[in-house]
C-alpha cells in the first residue's frame, strides 16, 4: 500500500524509476515487499515524539492491511489475535486524507471500551495534529461485529469504522476533544494499516 507503510523513505532514484514505467514498478513492489514500512508523508519522526516511551526502539510489523487482507472487521480481529501490544491504526480516505489512531492495546471484540490514556488520535492535513486523551472519560477502544470505535462522548465518536471497513466517520469527542480527523465527518476507507509491535 503506497503512502502508509511506516520507514519506508523513498529515494530520489526511485521517484526517477517510477516515471519510466511498469519496470521502475516491479521495482518499487519488490523493495517494499522488502521493507514492508511506510513513505511519506507518514514520517515515523513525527509521530514517534507522540507515541509512549514503553514503545520508543521497538520495531513494529504489518499486522493488517486491506490490500493484502480485504476489507473486513472480523478479518482484522483475526489478525490481531496472539497481539497483546499497542496498534498504529493508519487510514486513507477518498479525498487522499490520512488519519487514525494510537491504541494502547490490541484491536478486539470486547463488551465494553478498553485501553488506556495512552491511546490518541491523529491526522495529517496537511501537518500532523495528534489528539491525545482530555481525562473527561474513559472511553478509549470498543470492538464489536459491525463496527470498532475509537474515543467518545455525547453519542459520537472520535473515529468509527464500520463491519466492511468501507465506510467511517469522525466527530469531535470529550476523549480526546480531537477535531474531524478527515475533512468530511463521514468518509469512505480506501486504505487501512494495523501496524503492531513485534
Amino acid at each position: 500500500m503506497k503512502g502508509l507503510r511506516w520507514r519506508y523513505t523513498r529515494l530520489p532514484s526511485q521517484a526517477e524509476d517510477d516515471l519510466s514505467g511498469k519496470e521502475g514498478e516491479e521495482e518499487e513492489e519488490e523493495k517494499e515487499e522488502a521493507a514492508p514500512v511506510p513513505e511519506d508523508p507518514v514520517e515515523p519522526q513525527l509521530l514517534s515524539l507522540h507515541l509512549p516511551p514503553r514503545v520508543t526502539g521497538h520495531s513494529w510489523s504489518l499486522a493488517f492491511c486491506t490490500s493484502r487482507d480485504g476489507f473486513s472487521l472480523r478479518s482484522l480481529y483475526r489478525r490481531m489475535e496472539g497481539h497483546s501490544g499497542p496498534v498504529l491504526l493508519v487510514l486513507r480516505d477518498q479525498d487522499g486524507q490520512m488519519f487514525g489512531a494510537f491504541s494502547s492495546s490490541a484491536l478486539r471484540l470486547s463488551k465494553g471500551f478498553y485501553g488506556t490514556g495512552e491511546t490518541f488520535l491523529f491526522s495529517f492535513s496537511p501537518q500532523l495534529k495528534v489528539f491525545k486523551w482530555t481525562g473527561n472519560n474513559s472511553f478509549f477502544v470498543k470492538g464489536d461485529l459491525d463496527s470498532l470505535m475509537m474515543g467518545s462522548g455525547s453519542g459520537q465518536f472520535g473515529l468509527w469504522l464500520d463491519g466492511d471497513l468501507y465506510r467511517g466517520g469522525s466527530h469531535p469527542c470529550a476523549t480526546f476533544n480531537n477535531e474531524v480527523l478527515a475533512r468530511q465527518e463521514q468518509f469512505c476507507i480506501m486504505e487501512l494499516e494495523a501496524w503492531a509491535l513485534s
